[in-house]
């Protein structure tokens, strides 16, 4: 089996690794499933949304990864807009709405006190730090193959494309006999 390492192979490696990254904490809280509801305080109960969100974000990354496998890999533009809408519909608002509602609250000093809050290992600041971190590697991903997908093809010129054609028939076209037409 030969490997090749090329822009859309370094891109669904990227990507796929992005995917896989995601699935740690989605079955830590896919394993909730057995408890229906969760107390918040003391007097609050609610229903437990996070199982049922976890395994539908598990369908959708064996879905990406899926296609990244499958149609990315043999340079099919319709996977690339699968993943383009995978993280810009599904990833961006699930994981960094909160973060982006929140930057947009505080502004730029937002930055030097999430980097802060990071290293005191408050829960809210790590998880953004690492979905940036996420989305970085995800849009990279995206970009670098963009010109496998959407460049010009390589055609051959007319004259390459005869002897294409002699060397696989093992005659020259041009002097094949054609029957003529009654």
């Amino acid at each position: 089996m030969r490997i090749r390492v090329d822009s859309v192979s370094v891109s669904g490696v990227l990507l796929t690794i992005s995917l896989l990254s995601l699935v740690r904490s989605n079955l830590y809280r896919a394993s909730t499933w057995k408890e229906r509801h969760i107390w918040v305080t003391d007097r609050f109960l609610r229903y437990n949304y996070e199982s049922l969100l976890a395994f539908a974000s598990l369908a959708l990354i064996i879905i990406g990864i899926t296609v990244i496998w499958t149609g990315y890999q043999k340079r099919s533009r319709w996977s690339w807009f699968i993943l383009v809408v995978f993280v810009c519909v599904f990833f961006v608002p699930v994981y960094l709405l909160d973060v982006f509602l929140d930057l947009r609250r505080v502004g730029w000093p937002w930055w030097p006190g999430v980097v802060r809050d990071a290293m005191e290992g408050r829960l809210f600041a790590k998880s953004a730090i690492r979905s940036l971190a996420t989305l970085t590697v995800m849009v990279i991903g995206l970009l670098v193959p963009i010109r496998a997908f959407f460049g010009k093809k390589p055609f051959l010129s007319s004259g390459n494309q005869s002897k294409e054609l002699k060397n696989a028939a093992g005659a020259d076209p041009a002097k094949m006999h054609r029957p003529e037409k009654e």
